[in-house]
């Protein structure tokens, strides 16, 4: 069997596909490639493109907060921004205190459920050598 293997190996090499296989092979890779996604690309162009033009708006925005020469559009400007301001601190401490409980489920979860199986492996493991090495 072992003679035969180099005259296999040549005659294998001088053969040749049928172009029909190759197009149908072709053919069902192509039908079983899902198509491009395109979407997610132009999402996260279009996101991108958003906060840029967001970026150049803030950027060129006049940097006194008086517009115009009217005191009234200026205080309530600032009105809108500690009204912002405070949303925003208010919004922070909601997902801050529902990560430190999420955390603190964690923390029971792997302390109660993890630890002990892993604990009992290892002392399964500790003993078996023990026996082997006393044998």
């Amino acid at each position: 069997m072992q003679e035969d293997l180099p005259g296999l190996a040549r005659e294998l090499r001088k053969e040749t596909c049928p172009q029909r296989v190759i197009d149908g092979a072709l053919r069902r890779i192509a039908a079983e490639t899902p198509p491009p996604r395109r979407l997610r690309y132009a999402i996260s162009a279009a996101l991108a493109g958003a906060v840029l033009l967001c970026g150049l708006l803030v950027r060129w925005r006049p940097a006194d907060g008086n517009v115009g020469g009217q005191p009234e559009l200026a205080e309530q400007q600032a009105q809108g921004r500690m009204l912002a301001a405070r949303q925003a601190e208010t919004a922070l401490g909601l997902i801050g205190t529902v990560l430190v409980d999420a955390g603190a489920h964690s923390e029971t979860l792997i302390c109660d459920r993890a630890i002990p199986p892993l604990r009992n492996g290892l002392e399964t493991a500790k003993n078996k050598i023990i026996r082997h090495t006393e044998l």
